[in-house]
């Protein structure tokens, strides 16, 4: 796919939206195409037509202490892009991350619970160059990587991948060697004693099956760059399971700290890159870049959560290199209904920096972002020094490490919640239909309470499903409270428009699963008139 200039920011993410929004728009769904449950997350609150007394938070991520991790193969030199998930086969916990930011050193820890971690020694792994532990597993020399991509597909047999970038040598080297490299003449020129370019780069891919082996892949469909755009790690991905693709979440170039999208089937061929985000005209209180962004579903189909680095550059100095390098790093929620459109959450840290001196004092990066059945971990990469100074404090440190990984947890579905302001406050849903009777609340009032009643669209009570019949939440934290009501059977109510009210006091609500969908106009007179919606239909 070619661009028209350098950077084509509108043009391919609007044809595949239309395309992917087109296809489901010529589909209509009957009884025997009915939807999973799924969560009602309160990201934001168009989903409700009323509300009164309530505020609406983000989360509350807490720091745990004790799973703070610094490799002893190289406690100065910092644990970069961790990324974590839990094995299967195995049941332990599993971590490969980097020792440096260039070369990309990956090494492997393991751990029972996620918390305590310790090397995993793989005896068969050999990285190029010296082995510097048992539990090192691989180099990519003059390269630099980023966190690791489990495809859920295995799109083309790997499980694992990283997007990275080398440069130097091993790059002058392939282009000498391939004429229809894009490098060929300026390697052609360094092998007659000409000058290493800085610019002698290309993107590579690294690829394993169980992520503890990698094997480093270049050119043709490895080489996810282009020859006219050249952005620096890091790069992230994920699966959009709504438009069945590869999503790559990357800078638009090298130095540029903004965010684009690229799109893909196949891990082969990618979209053009679209710009997602970059300051706008909240972002005042001084100079700041967007430096990477992981992403992970939620709510099973509810939508994307993305943490977005956002890296404080301000300085009274003036600027003495390309951009500014030095400065403070945490990250903000973002998040998107569809995996295409990410919106920019609340404009404050969502991941906050320690106290001093803490790890993670002046960076935390997060990187890892891992849902279990009762809560969320959120894996980072931390700093006692800011970007840009962590060598230079590093020897001034001496022994004591300045990097770690280190961990925050958050509530299941606790991205954002309601509160109730002062005493009762009360929510009402939008028009919606229930495809199944169940109906699971995840909410703490453990010492407050939760009412709920079933109405129509004009908000008149059904009888048997009101406040008074309700049984309610009281007393009690739950993540998967069923609404129940005295007497009163909840397939009485399905496939017809209904709301959901709800009236509570001191209590956060973080979410309600239901096999639903949320109405329009047109919807509700077909409904009413027992005939088939097409529920999938911007069905977020």
């Amino acid at each position: 796919m070619q661009m028209n200039g350098r950077l084509n920011l509108t043009r391919h993410v609007g044809a595949l939206s239309l395309g992917f929004f087109a296809t489901l728009g010529a589909l209509v769904f009957g009884e025997e195409e009915l939807p999973e449950p799924r969560k009602l997350l309160f990201f934001d609150l168009w989903k409700l037509d009323a509300w009164n007394q309530i505020e609406l938070l983000p989360g509350e991520p807490r720091w745990i202490p004790e799973a703070t991790y610094v490799d002893p193969a190289g406690p100065t030199r910092g644990v970069h892009f961790p990324t974590v998930w839990h094995d299967e086969e195995t049941g332990k916990w599993r971590m490969v991350h980097s020792l440096n930011w260039s070369p990309f050193t990956l090494m492997a820890a393991e751990s029972d619970d996620g918390i305590a971690w310790h090397p995993l020694v793989v005896p068969d792994a050999r990285p190029t160059g010296e082995k510097l532990a048992p539990h090192h597993v691989f180099t990519l020399p003059s390269g630099a990587g980023s966190g690791a991509y489990r495809d859920p597909r295995e799109t083309d047999g790997w499980r694992w991948r990283i997007f990275a970038r080398q440069d130097g040598d091993p790059v002058i080297e392939r282009a000498l060697a391939d004429p229809n490299h894009r490098w060929h003449e300026e390697a052609k020129a360094v092998s007659a004693g000409g000058e290493k370019k800085p610019y002698l780069s290309e993107a590579v891919t690294l690829v394993s099956h169980d992520g503890l082996h990698w094997e480093l892949k270049t050119g043709g469909a490895w080489d996810w760059g282009r020859d006219d755009w050249f952005p620096e790690p890091p790069v992230f991905a994920f699966w959009n399971e709504k438009a069945k693709r590869h999503v790559m979440t990357v800078r638009p170039g090298w130095g540029d700290r903004r965010q684009c999208l690229r799109f893909s089937e196949n891990l082969q061929e990618w979209s053009d890159p679209e710009l997602q985000f970059q300051p706008d005209p909240l972002d005042t209180e001084g100079p700041l870049g967007m430096y990477g962004l992981p992403v992970i579903p939620v709510g099973n189909g509810a939508g994307y959560v993305g943490l977005l680095w956002i890296f404080h550059n301000g300085s009274s100095e003036p600027v003495n290199s390309y951009n500014q390098f030095f400065g403070t790093m945490d990250a903000q929620l973002a998040y998107s209904y569809d995996g295409i459109r990410f919106v920019r959450g609340p404009r404050e840290p969502f991941i906050r920096l320690n106290p001093m001196p803490e790890p993670g004092c002046t960076q935390v990066r997060p990187c890892s972002l891992v849902e279990t059945e009762t809560e969320i971990r959120i894996y980072s990469e931390a700093h006692r020094g800011e970007h840009g100074r962590e060598r230079s404090e590093q020897k001034q440190a001496g022994d004591e490490p300045l990097g770690a990984m280190i961990l925050h947890t958050l509530r299941k579905d606790g991205w954002m919640f309601l509160r109730s302001r002062g005493d009762w406050g009360s929510i009402q849903t939008k028009p919606f239909v229930l495809w199944s009777p169940e109906i699971r609340l995840n909410a703490n009032a453990a010492f407050g309470e939760v009412r709920y009643q079933l109405t129509d669209e004009k908000s008149q009570p059904i009888e048997g499903f009101t406040f008074d019949d309700c049984v309610p939440l009281r007393g009690a934290d739950e993540m998967a409270f069923p609404l129940t009501w005295q007497g009163a059977d909840s397939s009485k109510v399905l496939r017809r428009p209904v709301r959901l009210e709800v009236r509570f006091r001191n209590a956060n609500l973080y979410a309600f699963e239901m096999a639903h969908h949320f109405l329009d106009a047109q919807d509700a007179r077909l409904l009413k008139d027992g005939k088939a919606i097409d529920f999938r239909l911007f069905d977020f």
